[in-house]
């Protein structure tokens, strides 16, 4: 096939999941990158197909039935397979190598409209490599604050949740004997929540009990019967 690409595409939008895929999640974007490109050509250009691609990027060819469907549907019309960007082709460095080793098609990007096949594989060989060495820096970085003495997270969420906790663990010390008293007597679970809001009594939050609420409480503190016994 000649290395000047024909005006005919297939174009191939790829998301990751099934909810991108449901609600055009990440396909818009992709679609607009595309059409961009498409509206630069000086030729007015031919769509012979669309297809959408629900499948993850890391899978091989012979796991992605819609990218084979397009390639193939790229040889029969001599179209070009056109994606938004390196990526949405595959993440991984040797698969873009090993379709772009395949003479029978060619590939276009709109993000790089200028790159041939050749440049691709070099592009997807460096945006990999550059993938590794910023995880490298990133987790030399935080074994080097660690060692330092430096809490990594957030510690204000960390006191928030302690505080949380010691809260509905004093609130429910407060309430639990008269919850308890209750179960004991057969009382469900709705009605303790009747006696406990028609009595006035409001929840940790200041809200009105719900069966959850007293399930907490009651998972919290110990029946004071078996306490006893």
């Amino acid at each position: 096939m000649a290395n000047v690409p024909s005006q005919r595409f297939v174009l191939l939008l790829r998301v990751s999941t099934r909810s991108q895929g449901a609600d055009g999640h990440g396909v818009a974007a992709q679609r607009r990158g595309i059409q961009l490109f498409l509206n630069s050509l000086q030729e007015t250009p031919e769509v012979v197909a669309e297809l959408v691609e629900v499948e993850s990027g890391g899978k091989e060819l012979k796991d992605r039935p819609v990218l084979q469907q397009a390639m193939e549907l790229c040889r029969k019309t001599s179209s070009t397979l056109l994606i938004a960007t390196l990526s949405r082709l595959s993440r991984d460095a040797a698969f873009v190598l090993t379709l772009m080793k395949d003479s029978s098609i060619q590939f276009k990007v709109a993000a790089m409209p200028s790159a041939t096949n050749l440049q691709l594989g070099i592009y997807a060989l460096l945006n990999e490599e550059e993938r590794r060495t910023c995880s490298v820096r990133t987790k030399n970085a935080l074994a080097a604050a660690k060692a330092k003495g430096v809490v990594l997270g957030n510690p204000q969420l960390a006191e928030m949740n302690r505080t949380r906790k010691r809260v509905a663990r004093k609130f429910a010390d407060q309430n639990s004997n008269l919850i308890w008293s209750l179960r004991n007597k057969g009382r469900t679970l709705r009605e303790i929540c009747e006696v406990l809001n028609d009595a006035g009594i409001s929840t940790a939050n200041g809200g009105v009990f719900h069966p959850i609420q007293v399930t907490r409480i009651l998972r919290r503190s110990p029946n004071p019967v078996e306490a006893v016994a």
